[in-house]
């Protein structure tokens, strides 16, 4: 596509945000509303962000203009904040971390329900695509000098009478290609003799040409039904990639490669315009102000006869006190403390507005007598975003740029932005030299006065107490002398830092709850799906991990506990979350942490070069797998892994994660239930349970590979299959049909057609998901803390039904 076409849905996008943006400051006008009329407008706001966030990363990743795309970012950066604020007050309204889209909203925007789900923004990995594959290859070269080869496919071994079975397979096969052709040439000399003895029939031509047009019209007919089953939706294209989507794909890439050419000169540009600035301007600009300020002064003195007192560096120096374009003939206190002002009214709100947050949440948690209101959290990104839409609409917007068609920086912005930058850095040179003068003449002018007993007063700078704001002490840097290169290398020989595969988080494949809202709306909770446990991880993980404005300001997560039966996806949405934000996978699990850095020294060790390598090489992941073995109150004889030997740490490594690092505590288990339930919530701040697969998840897990391995057909019974499949997990199935699908049945598809029974045969040697096990995973989330509080929030609002039917 062209820039027109990107510049073009960006004029659009920009109309789309001004109408959401206005409707979510409706919201936080309104303060505190009725659920049942803001829990519409949230669940379509969410919707509203999603497709915004689509949109703003295709004109992202494609926009080639450097400037322009600074302000693109900045809204995406917003959009994706504003959506994930959405996502926890929809939490917190319904006290449920699964928020199943409202019909309504959906149609009214004419949306599927998997558009309504968020997308991974591209510049999570783009930005850093080098630093993430240096880091690879680190790894894989570290392993490599220690003997470790990445796993091959294992040759073909055969034993004695397999491989004389293949040879005399062959032989008789060899043996009936030349009986073929020699009874071919038989027959073909009896013809020949017939042709020549005039004995030829007009039958024998008219048989063939009635079998051959036979099959010409068997063939056209059947030709015609495939294309309009294909046209109707019965049947699913041929698995292979057209040559228009290679095409756009290539344009992609091209257009890749103008972004960084340009972002190349716009960097240049910068430097060589700042420099040139500064040798043209800088001068002259030091002389005016200092004259300005000087002649200021001596007017201030002949009206006071005192000498001014200049506001500190951060108070805005001496532009708090004196407009250049001013008379500077104002009152001290007027001219003195503009800024002062302002910030300390902007303090006084901010307080405010934290003390009335504090009285409210400390009225939910202590009285929460009100169920049927909410009021939504303060935004942090919302006025950003406005901000940024303002100004796209204001310089960008109806900008021509007939004249920049290669989509090139623009240097009279460059220099305006420049010239505020060099002005401001040499007014801050000015106004220190200004204070020592002063501090000089106030002294020449109290020697004057003899008042040398009574010596002026140094301004003294302020000092900023921030102790009560970070509370947290600093940790002691056990390994100050190690680089960052050696500490990695150590971790990764010890098997810490583990590589991992690179997998899409698309790749877990689920359908989406579709009655969840209508569940709801009869006072019952629906049980999730794949789909919605695929949105719940990017919601939680992924998306606040990529950016670091987003996880700086977003609603912070620092630890996610997922659970589900084997084979369920577990350690493949770990590895999803690591591929898609391009972070490095610490494994804390017990069996892979037994035997390394023994003792208590050693332990504390470990500890602190996980915790500082993890924020040296930010976005990172730690990982636990087995995470309900530390908290266990008997361990199994059998396991030599000691697991209860991270137990008092773990709640330590958690809590030691802060906002502005970007990691993340994932822990896995099969089993949560056989912990204790206090020690795991401790260290977990939210749960995510995968359910057993459901019809529709399973049937589109068979549709799609199967469509990808060329097995797909008309005659295949995909419901049957997918009900032959119900209690087995999505990863049972998989290794079911890899063993169906051997290289040799794959090849045999065009002659033998893939058969339900072929799977099901497979699926009756394994393990599915047995009742008991469902049932102990249920009653092991009752007792989560999110459903916990959903449960007591239900039983008061039935004790109040029950009160208010009650007769008087």
């Amino acid at each position: 596509m062209s820039n027109k076409t990107y510049n073009d849905l960006l004029i659009e996008t920009s109309e789309l945000i001004g109408e959401a943006t206005q409707t979510d400051e409706a919201l936080f006008e309104a303060g505190t509303s009725d659920t049942s009329t803001l829990l519409p407008l949230l669940l379509e706001l969410r919707v509203r962000y999603t497709i915004l966030l689509k949109r703003l990363d295709l004109v992202y990743d494609q926009l080639l203009q450097p400037q322009k795309r600074l302000i693109v970012k900045r809204l995406l950066e917003a959009c994706l904040g504003r959506l994930i604020e959405i996502k926890h007050d929809l939490v917190e309204m319904r006290l449920c971390d699964h928020t199943f889209d409202d019909d309504e909203a959906l149609v009214k925007l004419q949306v599927t329900p998997f558009e309504a789900e968020p997308c991974i923004p591209r510049f999570f990995i783009r930005e850093r695509e080098e630093e993430i594959n240096s880091r690879r290859q680190f790894i894989t070269d570290t392993l490599s000098k220690l003997g470790y080869e990445p796993p091959k496919p294992q040759p073909l071994v055969l034993t004695e009478q397999q491989a004389v079975i293949i040879i005399q397979s062959h032989e008789r096969a060899r043996q009936g290609r030349l009986r073929g052709q020699f009874m071919k040439e038989i027959r073909l000399l009896k013809e020949k003799g017939r042709d020549q003895k005039g004995e030829m029939s007009a039958s024998a031509a008219t048989a063939i040409q009635k079998v051959w047009r036979g099959f010409i019209a068997r063939r056209s007919t059947k030709k015609r039904k495939l294309e309009e089953q294909l046209l109707i939706g019965m049947l699913l294209p041929p698995y292979k990639e057209s040559e228009a989507i290679e095409k756009a794909n290539q344009v992609e890439k091209y257009r890749h490669k103008l972004q960084k050419e340009r972002e190349e000169e716009y960097q240049s540009a910068l430097i060589k315009i700042e420099d040139y600035l500064r040798t043209q301007h800088g001068p002259k600009l030091n002389e005016q102000i200092g004259d300005e300020l000087r002649r200021w002064i001596r007017e201030y003195y002949d009206r006071t006869e005192r000498f001014p007192e200049l506001p500190s560096e951060e108070s805005g120096g001496s532009r708090a006190m004196y407009s250049r374009q001013g008379t500077g003939m104002e009152s001290e206190l007027s001219k003195s403390s503009p800024v002062s002002s302002k910030e300390s009214k902007r303090s006084k709100e901010s307080k405010d507005k934290k003390n009335n947050k504090a009285e409210e949440n400390g009225k939910t948690k202590e009285e929460p007598e009100d169920f049927n209101t909410y009021q939504c959290t303060t935004s942090a990104f919302l006025k950003n975003m406005v901000g940024a839409n303002e100004e796209y609409e204001d310089i960008w917007k109806y900008k021509d740029d007939a004249d920049n068609p290669h989509e090139r920086y623009y240097k009279d912005m460059i220099e305006r932005e420049k010239m505020v930058k060099i002005e401001q850095e040499i007014r801050n040179v000015v106004d220190e030299m200004m204070r020592s003068e002063l501090e000089l003449l106030q002294a020449a002018y109290d020697r004057d006065r003899a008042q040398k007993g009574k010596k002026a007063k140094k301004p003294q700078k302020k000092v900023r107490r921030g102790g009560k704001k970070n509370k947290k002490k600093k940790e002691k840097d056990l390994t100050p002398d190690r680089t960052t290169e050696s500490l990695f290398e150590e971790l990764v020989t010890n098997g810490i830092i583990r590589p991992y595969p690179l997998v899409k988080i698309d790749d877990f494949i689920g359908e989406k709850c579709y009655v969840g809202s209508a569940y709801r709306e009869q006072g019952q909770e629906a049980d999730p799906c794949l789909g919605d446990i695929r949105q719940l991880v990017k919601e939680y993980c992924i998306l606040p991990l990529g950016s670091e404005h987003v996880r700086n300001n977003a609603p912070f997560i620092r630890s996610v506990l997922i659970s589900g039966p084997s084979a369920s996806g577990k350690k493949m949405l770990v590895h999803a979350i690591c591929s898609e934000v391009g972070a490095m996978l610490f494994d804390l699990t017990p069996a892979n942490i037994v035997g390394k850095y023994p003792g208590k020294t050693g332990l504390i060790m470990l500890i602190h070069l996980v915790m500082k390598v993890s924020r040296l090489l930010q976005p990172s992941v730690i990982w636990m797998d087995d995470a309900e073995k530390p908290f266990m109150k008997k361990i199994p004889k059998t396991d030599k892994t000691d697991p209860k030997r991270l137990k008092k740490d773990l709640v330590k490594i958690i809590k030691g994660i802060c906002s502005e690092d970007r990691v993340i505590f994932v822990g896995t288990s099969k089993a949560p239930w056989d912990a204790e339930q206090k020690l795991l919530c401790q260290c977990y701040q939210k749960f995510i349970q995968i359910p057993r697969a459901d019809y529709g998840s399973i049937s589109l897990m068979w549709r799609t590979k199967l469509h990808k391995a060329g097995a797909l057909n008309p005659r295949l019974e995909l419901s049957c299959l997918a009900r032959v499949s119900d209690s087995y997990t999505i990863g049972t199935l998989l290794a079911a049909l890899d063993s169906v699908l051997t290289t040799k049945r794959r090849l045999q598809l065009r002659v033998r057609a893939f058969t339900a029974t072929e799977v099901a045969v497979h699926l009756a040697a394994r393990e599915p998901v047995y009742a008991e096990q469902e049932q102990a995973a249920d009653t092991w989330w009752f007792k989560t803390p999110m459903e916990k509080r959903r449960q007591k929030v239900l039983q008061k609002l039935e004790e109040l039904q029950l009160e208010a039917e009650a007769p008087v």
